[in-house]
């Protein structure tokens, strides 16, 4: 199983949705939508389920605004999601991981960001890992790092492969 964060989830349901800026290039991710295309094959062919938690879907509802009763019945008929909520197995996950964070690195786990951002993303990643998911599709820096901490593999827009380019059969006749 693989979890996906708000990026994702806007390039899955929009492949024109807007592209994430990669670090190295301080560009926009080129061919962002051909890439969540491939992503989306690869993890249909490989039959894998996707979960969606919670906090991700708040998150993107917030952001699609009056659209988000449409993009609701989509996401219902889309039968590899797996909407995942917060609850007390997660609740203790994220205890117990953050326990440990505090004793090792600190209680904002080496972040800068707003507390309330930080305890939004760990309660992503503790869904996640509490779900079974092996690899998370973020941009987000904070994922990225609690995730890693915790063995889950973080996959930015920017590190998705491109597909194949299409071989065009020409007659010269």
């Amino acid at each position: 199983m693989v979890a996906i964060d708000n990026t994702f989830l806007a390039l899955m349901l929009n492949p024109r949705a807007r592209a994430p800026q990669d670090p190295s290039t301080k560009r926009p991710v080129d061919r962002v939508g051909d890439r969540s295309e491939k992503l989306l094959e690869d993890l249909d062919s490989d039959s894998e389920r996707i979960i969606l938690p919670t906090p991700v879907l708040s998150e993107f509802l917030i952001f699609v605004g009056p659209d988000g009763q449409a993009y609701l019945e989509r996401l219902s008929g889309m039968k590899n999601i797996l909407i995942k909520h917060f609850d007390a197995v997660a609740a203790i996950e994220l205890a117990a991981l953050e326990i440990e964070d505090r004793q090792k690195i600190g209680k904002r786990g080496g972040s800068a960001s707003p507390w309330a951002k930080l305890r939004f993303d760990r309660q992503i990643v503790a869904i996640s890992k509490t779900s079974g998911a092996t690899r998370i599709y973020s941009d987000d820096e904070d994922v990225m790092k609690f995730a890693a901490r915790i063995g889950i593999q973080v996959v930015p827009t920017w590190e998705l492969p491109l597909p194949a380019a299409k071989q065009i059969d020409i007659d010269y006749k």
